[in-house]
C-alpha cells in the first residue's frame, strides 16, 4: 500500500514566463478576450483549490471556448481533442450523463486506486495565465488545466485526452518555453495511462519526460521524480520487474539526496516507501522493515502521526511484521492504520476493508476462528458499501469466509459463501479465471465432505473442462483435479473410469516433475494400486504399492506415516490372497512404523492391531488374536475423541473372538455394548452388528480393506 502526500513540486526553471533574451510575440487581440479567459482561469483555479472540481472544469472549458472562438480554432471541440483516442474515451468527454462518468471512475479504480499515488502525481495543480503570456501558450495551458480537473474527479481517461491535446499544441509551436509545459503534460499522460492500466504507454511517456529533462538540463529533483515514476510502473507491471524497479528507485533516491536544492524530505520518504515495497515483494522482509521504518520516521516528523501517508507506511510495516510471524506487532500497526483510515476515508471504505481483512488473517492464524469470521464480515460490509455487491473484492472475502467455515466443519455455511462468491466472480471475471476455478474446486470439496459424490464429481468435471481450456492438457493443476475426479469415481465404484483418470494424472505429474522421485507420484501410484485392488488385480496392485513404497522411503525415510500406509496396503493384499504369514510380518512392520511416527495411542495403531488380530484369528491363533483386539480396544477407550462407531467395531470384533473361544459371558458383554452403539448411530447411517468367526458354526471370516487414502 502506498499513499503520497500531494505537494506541488514545480519544475524549478520558469515554465510559463518568457526568458529575458527571447523576443516577445504578438499578444492576443482584442485584449478583452484574453482578460476574460484569464479571469475565468483564475476562478477555475480558486474552485480547484476549494476542491470544487466540476466548477473548475467548467471555468477552464469556458475560457478555452473564448480563446478558440477568438482564434477560430477547435481546441475545445471534443471530436478534435479525441481524434487519436478510442471511441470509448471520446464518449466519456462528450457525454453529460453522470452515469457514464460514474462508470468511467469505477473503471479507473479497478485498474489503480487513485488515493495511492506512489509519488507519481508530480504536477497536480492548474497553471495561471497573465496578460504577458504568449498567444500560443493560452490554449495548451487551458487544456492542461481541464485535464487536472478531470484527474481530481477520478476521470483519468477523459483527462488523458486533454493532456494529449495540450501536448500536441505544445509540439506544434516553435516557442521554446512550451517545452516546460510539454514536460508537465507528458508526466500527466504517464499518470493517466498508468491509472487506466496501460503500463507500457505510461512507461513510454515517463521515458520521454526523462529525455526532455536531460536535454533541457533541468534540476536533479525533476529527473529524480521521473525515475521514481518509471520504478513504480516497473513494480506494478503484470510481470513485475523488481530489479528494474529497484534500480530506478535507487537512482531517484540518490538524485534527491545529492541535489543542490533544499532536500525534499517528503519525496525522499515516498521513494523509501517504494523501495520497501520492492524488498517486501522479494520476501526480504527484514530489509523491507528497516526501509519502511526510515520512511515512517520522516513522515511522522514532517506530517504528524495522523497523516494518511503515515498511515500507509504504518500499514506496510504491519504487513511486514505479519510476514515475519510477529503477529502482535502486526496487529498493533494494523489497528493504528485502521484508526487513521476510518477518519480519512470512512468506516465503509475499501481501505478500511483491506486492513480489517489483514486483522482477520491474524486472528485466523492465532486460531481464533470466531473473531476471524467477525472481522471478515465487517470487511465484507465495508466492501459492499464502497464497491457494491458485484465486486471482485467482495467475492474474495466471501471465499475467505467459506474457507473459515470449511475449517470449522460448517460445510452448509461454507457452501453458501462459496456459491455467493462464485455468482459474483462469474459476472466480474473473465471466463475460466483462476479465481472461478478455485471457488468451484472448493464447492466440489464440500460436496465430497457431505458425501454428495455425484455432485462432487460433476463439479470437479466442470473444473477440469475450465482448466483444459485455460491451462492446457499438461498442466499440473489439471492433475490435481483429475485425482479428485478419480477418487469420486472410486467411491461410486466406477473403477475403470477411476483408473483412467489416475493414469492421466500420473502421466502429467511424471512429465511435470521429470522424475518419479516426488511425493505426488508416490500418492498417485498408491491410488492406482487401490483401484486395481478393487478389481481383484492383486499382482498389479502390489507392484504399484511397492513402487510407491520405494519412493516414499527414499523421500521420507523408513519411519514416516505415509510409509506405514504402503506397508499396510501390501499386507492386506497378502491377507486377501491367503498369504497370512507374510501378511502378519508386514502388518507388524506397519505397526512398528506407526508407533515410531504417531505414538502408541494413535487410531492408526489401533486399526493395525485389529488387522493383526484378524489374521491370527484366521490362522486359528485365537489367544494371540484376543491380545491384539484387547490392545486395540484399550487404545480406543483411552482416546478422548474416539468415534463411537469405531469403538463399536472394536467391541464387535472382540465379541467374535470370545464367540470362537466359547466365552459366552464376555461375548455377550461385547455384543450388547456394540449393539447399543450401532443402534444409537442408525439415524446417521451407522453400522450393524456382524457375528462372524473363522470356521465356527459355518460363519465366514472378515477381511480388512486397503487403506482408503494415500
Amino acid at each position: 500500500m502506498n499513499f503520497t502526500h500531494h505537494n506541488n513540486n514545480p519544475i524549478t526553471r520558469s515554465m510559463i514566463c518568457l526568458e529575458n533574451h527571447e523576443k516577445p510575440r504578438k499578444k492576443m487581440r482584442p485584449a478583452s478576450t484574453l482578460d476574460s479567459a484569464i479571469i475565468l482561469n483564475e476562478v477555475g483555479i480558486s474552485s480547484f483549490h476549494r476542491q470544487d472540481f466540476k466548477v473548475s472544469e467548467k471555468c477552464f472549458t469556458e475560457a478555452l471556448s473564448l480563446v478558440d472562438k477568438d482564434q477560430g480554432s477547435e481546441s475545445c471541440n471534443t471530436s478534435t481533442v479525441c481524434k487519436d483516442i478510442s471511441e470509448d474515451d471520446a464518449a466519456i468527454i462528450s457525454s453529460s450523463d453522470s452515469s457514464d462518468c460514474d462508470e468511467e471512475r469505477q473503471g479507473d479504480r479497478e485498474c489503480r486506486r487513485p488515493e495511492y499515488d506512489e509519488g507519481m502525481l508530480i504536477h497536480n495543480r492548474p497553471l495561471s495565465l497573465n496578460d504577458q503570456i504568449f498567444t500560443d501558450m493560452v490554449a495548451p495551458t487551458l487544456c492542461y488545466n481541464i485535464g487536472q480537473s478531470y484527474i481530481q474527479q477520478g476521470r483519468n481517461r477523459a483527462a488523458k485526452c486533454w493532456f494529449q491535446r495540450s501536448l500536441d499544441l505544445c509540439r506544434s509551436s516553435s516557442n521554446q518555453s512550451m517545452s516546460f509545459l510539454a514536460i508537465k503534460a507528458i508526466h500527466c499522460l504517464g499518470y493517466c495511462y498508468y491509472h487506466t492500466g496501460s503500463e507500457s504507454k505510461a512507461m513510454d511517456y515517463y521515458r520521454q519526460a526523462v529525455s526532455m529533462i536531460m536535454e533541457l538540463k533541468l534540476e536533479d529533483v525533476d529527473l529524480a521524480a521521473a525515475y521514481n515514476c518509471i520504478g513504480v510502473v516497473y513494480f506494478n507491471m503484470q510481470s513485475c520487474n523488481t530489479d528494474e524497479a529497484m534500480k530506478m528507485f535507487r537512482k531517484s533516491l540518490e538524485l534527491y539526496t545529492s541535489s543542490s536544492l533544499e532536500l525534499d524530505l517528503i519525496a525522499v520518504a515516498t521513494v523509501l516507501n517504494n523501495i520497501g515495497r520492492v524488498y517486501y515483494l522479494r520476501s526480504e522482509f527484514n530489509e523491507a522493515l528497516r526501509i519502511y521504518q526510515e520512511s515512517l520516521q520522516i513522515r511522522q516528523k514532517l506530517l504528524g502521526n495522523k497523516a494518511i501517508d503515515v498511515a500507509a507506511t504504518t500499514y506496510n510495516i504491519g504487513q511486514t511484521y505479519h510476514q515475519l510471524g510477529k503477529l502482535s506487532d502486526s496487529l498493533l500497526h494494523y489497528n493504528t492504520y485502521l484508526k487513521i483510515a476510518s477518519k480519512e476515508f470512512g468506516s465503509d471504505s475499501k481501505d478500511v476493508a483491506l486492513v480489517i481483512k489483514g486483522i482477520a488473517d491474524i486472528h485466523h492464524e492465532k486460531g481464533d476462528l470466531e473473531m476471524a469470521i467477525e472481522c471478515y464480515n465487517r470487511a465484507l460490509q465495508a466492501q459492499i458499501a464502497s464497491c457494491g455487491l458485484v465486486s471482485a473484492d467482495v467475492a474474495t472475502t466471501l471465499n475467505k469466509l467459506g474457507n473459515l467455515c470449511y475449517e470449522m466443519k460448517d460445510f452448509v455455511t461454507a457452501m453458501k459463501h462459496y456459491k455467493e462468491g462464485l455468482n459474483i466472480e462469474q459476472k466480474v471475471l473473465p471466463l475460466n479465471h483462476p479465481h472461478i476455478i478455485i471457488t468451484l474446486t472448493n464447492i466440489a470439496h464440500i460436496h465430497k465432505q457431505l458425501g454428495e459424490r455425484e455432485l462432487a464429481l460433476n463439479t470437479y468435471d466442470q473444473v477440469r473442462e475450465m482448466q483444459l481450456q485455460a491451462l492446457g492438457e499438461d498442466n499440473i493443476q489439471l492433475a490435481e483435479t483429475l485425482s479428485s475426479i478419480a477418487l469420486m469415481q472410486y467411491h461410486i465404484q466406477d473403477y475403470s473410469a477411476s483408473f483412467d483418470s489416475y493414469q492421466t494424472a500420473l502421466r502429467i505429474r511424471r512429465q511435470h516433475f521429470g522424475s518419479d522421485e516426488h511425493p505426488d507420484i508416490a500418492s498417485t501410484l498408491n491410488s492406482i494400486g487401490l483401484v486395481l485392488f478393487k478389481q481383484n488385480m492383486y499382482e498389479l496392485a502390489k507392484k504399484c504399492f511397492a513402487e510407491s513404497l520405494r519412493i516414499r522411503q527414499k523421500l521420507l525415510g523408513p519411519d514416516h506415516r505415509d510409509v506405514a500406509i504402503l506397508w499396510y496396503n501390501i499386507a492386506t493384499i497378502h491377507f486377501e490372497t491367503g498369504e497370512d504369514e507374510v501378511a502378519i510380518e508386514l502388518y507388524k512392520e506397519t505397526l512398528r512404523v506407526e508407533r515410531a511416527a504417531l505414538g502408541s495411542n494413535h487410531p492408526d495403531v489401533s486399526l493395525t492391531l485389529q488387522h493383526l488380530g484378524q489374521v491370527h484369528q484366521q490362522l486359528g491363533l485365537i489367544e494371540q488374536a484376543l491380545e491384539y483386539f484387547n490392545e486395540a480396544l484399550a487404545i480406543e477407550k483411552n482416546r478422548k475423541n474416539t468415534r463411537q462407531s469405531t469403538l463399536g467395531r472394536s467391541l464387535n470384533l472382540l465379541g467374535n473372538v470370545y464367540l470362537q473361544l466359547g466365552r459366552t459371558r464376555e461375548m455377550m458383554e461385547c455384543y450388547i455394548e456394540a449393539s447399543r452403539i450401532y443402534e444409537a448411530s442408525q439415524a446417521n447411517g451407522g453400522e450393524t452388528l456382524v457375528i462372524a468367526g473363522y470356521n465356527f458354526y459355518g460363519l465366514s471370516k472378515t477381511n480388512p480393506p486397503c487403506a482408503p487414502v494415500a
